[in-house]
């Protein structure tokens, strides 16, 4: 492609909360598949600060992004705020810290601090004010959202900068989008509700409305070019995220007790489709787990919360995935193991993927991170297989509370909505007819 023209494409239609749609000008003929969106983000109606969810900065306010030609969706992300914040986490901690922290408005990215003692026999001393720590403080800006009263230079920091084809995979793959082949071209990005936007702030009455974003692209202004690619332009083949979700009911768990809980689910959602890899996230349902009073804990419920002793097996076309002494790939550290092959390392601190491991957390943890230990623990793996049938068992040890305190461990046996996110392979073919074959392969 020739230099090209950049333009700046605002919304045909934008509601609060609701949803934004951009339809982009056939007239160009030929777009360059860096789509962006800016301005992404909420606008924070009343006085004082607030902040965004650690894990998916501005982007937790999308529930799903859509590219459609007329009536065909060609790509889509379904529960777009819990997978953003897995893709958040598989940035860099470097990346993080220097970059996403400004365009996703999160605030990842760990450095070490703290004043190590010790004593006469020359052991380390821990005891709250001594050892080193993990901080979350750098830049001290990050996810802020800046209130009514803040400076109008300020507020313009509350929106985040998103680059379509780093979630969708269709404008990652093509390097250029023709509108012959895709006419009447849009681009859907639908907001959460607004229950679940009050999770995706700190303080869960404030007063937000989602901001109008602005799409940027970019198209190619020499006519004889854009023909040419026009008329050459032979489809594409990418990797498309399919989601499916089923409900782990919550357990009635006698006070100071335990109880194994296990349940088996028939996943169709993947059917007929070739699954490289998946990643299971357990998103928690119980609003008193991840709220006290107006507040949410830093990553509310957009990460994926540990269980004890949490296992699962997946049977694909009658076979057991994870052949082992107790049937079930189980193990933090194991599982942990499984998703770095299949996903990638994790911008995580030690612990986060951890149940239980609160009171501990104090002498390791800044004030302001504790709260996240036990709320990143994915499950990921590989599968390299057409699904035919695809059965899940999942099973766990729920807690119950205690004498003291009988509303104690709640995260322990709540409902769990397990949002399972599979990548497969899609392929698009424009036909002779001028119409398109959308296929899974």
């Amino acid at each position: 492609m020739s230099a090209s023209n950049t333009i700046f494409i605002e919304p045909s239609f934008d509601s609060n909360s609701f949803r934004t749609e951009f339809r982009i000008p056939d007239s160009n003929g030929v777009y360059k598949s860096d789509f962006r969106l800016t301005g992404i983000g909420l606008q924070k109606n009343d006085n004082g600060n607030d902040a965004y969810n650690i894990l998916t900065g501005a982007y937790g306010i999308i529930a799903s992004i859509q590219i459609t030609s007329g009536a065909q969706v060609l790509d889509e992300v379904r529960n777009f705020s819990q997978y953003v914040a897995l893709k958040n986490l598989l940035h860099s901690n470097n990346e993080n810290s220097s970059a996403f922290r400004f365009l996703a408005k999160n605030k990842l990215g760990y450095v070490g601090d703290g004043d190590v003692a010790f004593d006469a026999d020359g052991d380390p001393v821990v005891d709250g004010n001594d050892g080193v720590k993990i901080t979350n403080n750098v830049p001290s800006k990050g996810n802020v959202i800046y209130g009514l009263d803040a400076a109008s230079r300020a507020k313009a920091n509350n929106f985040g900068w998103l680059d379509l084809s780093d979630c969708l995979g269709f404008l990652r793959e093509s390097p250029y989008v023709p509108t012959n082949v895709y006419p009447d071209l849009r681009i859907t990005v639908n907001y959460e509700s607004s229950a679940q936007l009050t999770n995706v702030v700190t303080t869960s009455n404030v007063n937000i409305s989602t901001n109008k974003p602005l799409l940027i692209c970019e198209y190619e202004p020499d006519v004889n070019v854009a023909m040419s690619l026009m008329n050459n332009y032979e489809g594409v083949s990418f990797n498309a995220v399919v989601h499916d979700s089923v409900v782990l009911s919550a357990s009635t768990v006698a006070q100071d007790a335990t109880l194994v809980q296990e349940d088996n689910f028939l996943l169709k959602g993947f059917n007929d489709k070739f699954i490289e890899k998946m990643v299971i996230v357990n998103t928690p349902l119980d609003q008193t787990s991840w709220r006290t009073g107006n507040t949410n804990i830093s990553t509310s419920n957009l990460g994926s919360v540990s269980q004890l002793s949490w296992q699962i097996q997946m049977r694909i076309n009658g076979v057991e995935m994870f052949p082992s002494p107790n049937g079930a790939l189980a193990g933090k550290n194991k599982r942990l193991g499984k998703m770095v092959d299949a996903w990638g390392s994790t911008n995580i601190a030690p612990f986060q993927n951890m149940c239980g491991s609160t009171g501990g957390g104090t002498t390791l943890y800044a004030l302001g991170m504790r709260d996240t230990l036990g709320q990143v623990d994915y499950t990921g793996f590989r599968i390299d297989d057409l699904i035919r049938e695809m059965k899940l068992t999942v099973a766990r040890t729920a807690v119950g509370g205690s004498a003291a305190d009988a509303n104690a461990n709640p995260g322990l046996r709540q409902a769990l909505r397990l949002n399972m996110y599979g990548i497969a392979r899609k392929n698009i073919t424009p036909l002779s007819n001028g119409q398109i074959l959308i296929r899974y392969v």
